[in-house]
């Protein structure tokens, strides 16, 4: 058998708002490729742990609204994530759930009351181009995945890990420590930079924050204005996911996996690790407050959230082994 007959595939019926694929990310930010990667890499994780994939399968993130795919081999699925409605030929699909798919089945994913975006992952994980090391889709350079969203008509193919694709003996749930996936956004913790001055830093975190309707895979744009600094030799520095820019409107910007590798704007804070699967998840209309913490409380927040995680997916490897 050829290694593409061992492929399967699925067809995108409808396509969703902005639905790509993902995994966790690129490492190319010294050749000034963004990193791209699932915008809450938690739920792709769990999602992943959920059918028996390694943590860095690619996978379907979906945005606001979901798609419609019809399959058309059998597969394990998994949804993880905000709250989206999603039903299996006509009968609800339950998220956070290892969920058997026969031949010829109809998965409808709609929309979500809270929260951003979920991850579908599909046992064996999903195929598409690979560039720079990774799968994710990066909007703006056209490549990784499909190049693109998903739109009506693709076909996506994912790797069958084995002949059979049986669930183990009894119905299971992903287990997570209560604060392992959160959509409350209302407080993302952040570290100041030497950018932000005393007075800046008061307003940073005294100031009760809106997303405004500009919000995508690059950035989040929040609605209210601080006094910005201006200064117009400043050297154009490294940007990650996670920094939170001044420009010179004084809306602040939190920059997402595919913000750019660079930038010349003013960043007094930087969202701590821990906290980076909320920025996937803040939607237009979100209130969110910024809290000062320590370099020891963010590393030790990393170090639980990591250790809850590892802990989820080593016990969901025992079911699949």
């Amino acid at each position: 058998m050829s290694e593409r007959a061992s492929w399967h595939r699925l067809e995108v019926l409808r396509a969703g708002l902005q639905t790509t694929v993902q995994d966790l990310g690129r490492r190319a930010r010294a050749l000034g490729i963004p990193a791209s990667g699932a915008a809450d890499p938690v739920a792709l994780r769990l999602a992943n742990a959920l059918v028996g994939n390694a943590a860095h399968a690619a996978a379907l993130e979906l945005t606001l609204s979901g798609p419609t795919l019809r399959f058309g081999a059998g597969a394990v699925v998994a949804l993880c994530g905000a709250p989206f409605e999603a039903a299996l030929d006509g009968k609800p699909l339950a998220l956070w759930r290892a969920v058997q798919v026969q031949a010829g089945q109809t998965l409808s994913i709609g929309g979500t009351p809270r929260g951003m975006r979920a991850v579908l992952a599909v046992r064996g994980g999903l195929l598409g181009q690979e560039a720079f090391g990774s799968r994710s889709t990066d909007l703006r350079a056209g490549f990784g995945g499909l190049g693109r969203a998903l739109e009506a008509g693709d076909t996506l193919e994912w790797a069958a890990p084995s002949p059979t694709l049986t669930l183990p003996a009894a119905p299971f749930r992903v287990w997570i420590a209560p604060d392992l996936h959160t959509l409350d956004t209302r407080v993302l913790r952040v570290l100041p930079t030497p950018e932000a001055s005393p007075d800046l830093l008061k307003n940073l975190t005294s100031t009760a924050f809106t997303v405004n309707k500009q919000a995508d895979r690059m950035g989040v744009r929040l609605a209210e204005s601080l006094s910005a600094p201006h200064d117009p030799s400043r050297q154009s520095l490294p940007n990650l996911a996670g920094m939170v820019q001044l420009p010179p409107d004084g809306k602040p910007i939190l920059l997402l996996p595919d913000a750019g590798t660079h930038g010349g704007y003013p960043t007094p804070l930087v969202v701590i690790g821990a906290d980076l699967p909320k920025l996937g998840q803040l939607r237009p209309h979100d209130r969110l407050f910024f809290r000062v913490v320590s370099r020891a409380q963010a590393r030790a927040a990393l170090a639980e959230q990591e250790r809850a995680l590892r802990s989820a997916e080593a016990g969901l490897r025992l079911l699949w082994s």
